[in-house]
């Protein structure tokens, strides 16, 4: 190794650390979580009301009956929340022991797998088999 490659070398990593601290200070480590205040905000903008929510423990995902028969899927996506609403007929939902895995009929939006310490009873009303 010349004595410029390891000019170049070292110039890389700094430029990298440079690069990698600018993400950091800017946020780059922020993910966002979900709670049930934050359901509630998600089926307000809808003009619903939750009836019941689960959420999975790490606030990863959720999934609410709201009213007027409606389903409010939400997932966190790096840092942000993307959540659908649809009838409640539009989703195949099938519930495990400890898991829930909720698909949809279209690709547009990917299906819903979460881990649930105790299925609320609710869910059993979706169709969900044990």
């Amino acid at each position: 190794m010349s004595q410029t490659d390891l000019y170049v070398t070292i110039g890389s990593a700094a430029v990298i650390l440079l690069m990698l601290s600018v993400a950091w200070v800017l946020g780059f480590r922020q993910t966002a979580k979900l709670d049930n205040s934050e359901v509630a905000r998600l089926a307000n903008a809808e003009g619903a009301n939750v009836e019941a929510a689960a959420i999975d423990a790490k606030g990863r995902a959720a999934v609410a009956k709201l009213s007027g028969g409606k389903l409010l899927v939400a997932k966190v996506m790096a840092d942000g929340v993307s959540a659908r609403v649809l009838s409640q007929g539009q989703a195949r939902v099938r519930l495990g022991k400890r898991k829930l895995s909720i698909a949809f009929g279209d690709l547009g939006y990917p299906s819903l797998n979460m881990r649930l310490e105790s299925p609320p009873a609710w869910l059993t009303e979706l169709g969900a088999q044990p």
